[in-house]
């Protein structure tokens, strides 16, 4: 690929940014509005930071998001919003982008100079992700995925990893999410393993797997809150529906409640209805659905005419041949 002709340099229109600003918290990483459906979201942190200088710009690695890493944050969001914000029926769709922007051609370029460098890499992902280029992202990811290990900084590998396996599920690529995922050693760091957890949940339900998707769940919600346990288990519910373990998890909220004075019947019934009526809607024929059913038609119908116009053609043919 080649950079277009006429744009100026970065580094002649870079303007010098303000100072760092606070954590902004979680975003979604997708750069869009979140779709209710049947799968989760890109839900990652973001931290605005001020412009390095070009000689540390060139040496720093840039952190991946990390996958649900302000959980909390759902704790003042009704288990509907949740359900809404945190799950597709769709795959990842890349942002509308018109053109890429000088950024990511000079990294794009340093890459094609030195394409075995795992920093580059990683920092050619970030750019994409941060542009809404899910497939693209995960592509430049998937090239450094078996030289992870390369990468010194543990956390910078753990997020390199997770966001690899991340966008292998929300691009429905299940079994690479899984794989990827197994080479991921899980951290230490409280955030980064509930983040660790959830995905895994997602993961190894999307593969079929109930006793590890049970087992990651129950990990994900050990010591939490009956309010925040819920909130994760709307997460994953979804896949723990598609794995055949939703009632197991369910039971384990229900247990919750009865040792506890709140009842969560009520979010429970929100999360029932909510899956009920993702597997209604799977039934129905959607608008896209029937156009292309229409058009497939359309063309099956032309072809068996066009079929029988040449038959016809044929037949004659070899009828004025006799009469010759």
């Amino acid at each position: 690929s080649r950079r277009p002709r006429g744009r100026a340099p970065t580094a002649a229109l870079r303007a010098p940014r303000p100072a760092p600003r606070a954590l902004l918290g979680a975003k979604l990483a997708s750069g869009g509005a979140a779709i209710s459906g049947g799968m989760a979201v890109v839900w990652s942190e973001t931290q605005v930071q001020s412009e390095p200088s070009q000689a540390a710009s060139e040496d720093e690695w840039k952190p991946l998001p990390l996958y649900m890493a302000r959980v909390d944050r759902f704790d003042e969001e009704t288990v509907v919003d949740v359900l809404k914000l945190t799950t597709r029926s769709t795959k990842l769709k890349n942002a509308p982008l018109p053109s890429l922007s000088n950024a990511v051609w000079e990294a794009k370029d340093e890459l094609t100079k030195d394409p075995f460098d795992m920093r580059k890499i990683n920092n050619l992902g970030f750019m994409y992700l941060r542009d809404g280029q899910h497939d693209q992202c995960l592509n430049v990811l998937m090239r450094g995925w078996k030289r992870s290990n390369e990468i010194a900084d543990e956390s910078t590998r753990l997020r390199f990893l997770m966001k690899a396996s991340e966008l292998s599920f929300g691009l429905w690529k299940f079994r690479q999410a899984l794989t990827i995922f197994r080479d991921i050693i899980e951290p230490s760091h409280p955030a980064e393993l509930k983040s660790y957890l959830i995905l895994g949940t997602q993961v190894w339900a999307s593969n079929g797997d109930v006793s590890q998707a049970l087992k990651f769940f129950q990990r994900a919600v050990e010591g939490e809150a009956l309010g925040r346990t819920m909130r994760i288990f709307a997460i994953v519910s979804v896949e723990l529906k598609k794995a055949g373990a939703y009632e197991a998890a369910r039971s384990t909220l229900e247990n919750m409640a009865n040792g506890g004075a709140q009842a969560p019947c009520t979010d429970l019934s929100l999360v029932d209805a909510f899956i009920e009526g993702m597997e209604k809607r799977k039934d129905q024929v959607s608008p896209e659905q029937m156009q292309r059913w229409i058009i497939y038609g359309g063309v099956g119908v032309g072809l068996f005419f066009l079929l029988l116009f040449l038959y016809w053609l044929e037949s004659r043919s070899l009828a004025s041949m006799k009469l010759k």
